[in-house]
């Protein structure tokens, strides 16, 4: 039987974040995007247009049931990823999904379950290791640059304030879709996770620092019902500590008038942190300054990852496995701040 050269794929939820995926897939010369869908169907075919997708659906199930279709990309807004996601896996497609993989860490076993049951390939797109320096920082913390890991500190702060960010659509700061900077900004867990190792435990600390605002799509205001900014001190197994910080309500931007992570590591040898969008800097061995040290190759994007498992059966570094237990450090945050106290996840 000759080898899949090709893999043809459907994004389902063809919005803005597509032009996203569909950048990084035109990197992958096997990826082949075949179908969107899109509820809305002046906005489906203004997609299609963009990017010369002949099929279009408006209703993602019959997304599912056209012929030469190998996968899907979930791009949907989180409350709609665990329906989707198990109908997609009943339809024996493999599957990308956007995070947060699901809103509960319940909703991501149902469907990390079914997928290994079926055989199916399944990613979580944590593009932020491959976007940012942190999966090359993670190389090299496996070589012992650092030592033992004694702590580190992870911060992602963005600007969406309505007169920084007034296209700001409000399911963004909504809790039924899985707004605000504690599940959108889900990555700080997956990398506190992918650098530290298992967590023992953590705690909490939510604010609500604008109580109602404007947007877009609510140009007269709403009440705001989820944290703007949040922080998180984590016990690691190995009994190195965290700090995790995130907001929606934080001036400035890079240069580029984008907003990335920052992180740093110490360790027992040494210290590592993120130079921006791209650099590392360090120290290693004897005391001096931080200088800048070679990131080395790019870490694998979850597209590319998601391509090669299905082609070659290579391992997918960012599984639903990997979207379950940041999942369960979100479940973990939200019954902390609740309770006021330390929770084991």
């Amino acid at each position: 039987m000759p080898r899949q050269k090709q893999v043809r794929i459907g994004i389902i939820g063809a919005g803005r974040f597509t032009n996203n995926h569909m950048a990084e897939y035109a990197k992958i010369p096997e990826a082949k995007i075949v179908a969107f869908s899109r509820r809305t169907p002046e906005a489906l075919e203004e997609m299609q247009k963009r990017w010369n997708v002949a099929n279009g659906f408006t209703d993602y199930r019959e997304l599912l049931a056209m012929k030469g279709l190998d996968a899907i990309d979930v791009v949907t807004p989180t409350d709609s990823h665990h329906p989707i996601v198990l109908d997609a896996i009943n339809a024996g497609k493999h599957v990308l999904c956007d995070k947060p993989l699901a809103l509960t860490a319940a909703q991501c076993e149902d469907m990390l379950a079914a997928a290994r049951k079926s055989g199916i390939v399944h990613a979580t797109n944590f593009n932020q290791r491959g976007r940012t320096p942190v999966g090359r920082m993670q190389r090299y913390l496996a070589e012992g640059y650092v030592g033992d890991v004694y702590h580190m500190d992870i911060w992602w702060g963005m600007s969406l304030q309505f007169d920084a960010r007034p296209e700001v659509d409000s399911w963004r700061f909504r809790p039924e879709s899985g707004g605000g900077p504690v599940y959108e900004l889900i990555h700080v867990f997956d990398i506190a996770l992918f650098l530290g190792g298992p967590v023992k435990r953590m705690v909490a600390m939510f604010s609500t620092s604008e109580k109602k605002r404007p947007f877009h799509d609510r140009p007269k205001g709403i009440p705001i019902k989820v944290p703007d900014s949040s922080a998180f001190l984590l016990e690691f197994e190995s009994g190195a500590t965290g700090v995790l910080h995130t907001s929606f309500v934080s001036r400035g931007t890079e240069p580029d008038g984008t907003t990335t992570v920052r992180v740093e590591v110490s360790g027992s040898k040494g210290r590592i942190v993120t130079d921006g969008l791209f650099g590392l800097r360090g120290v290693s061995g004897k005391q001096g300054p931080l200088a800048p040290i070679d990131p080395r190759e790019p870490y694998p994007q979850p597209y590319e990852q998601f391509v090669r498992a299905i082609l070659a059966g290579v391992p997918v570094k960012t599984s639903f496995q990997a979207g379950l237990e940041a999942a369960k450090l979100v479940d973990a945050a939200y019954l902390s701040a609740k309770k006021g106290a330390w929770v084991s996840p």
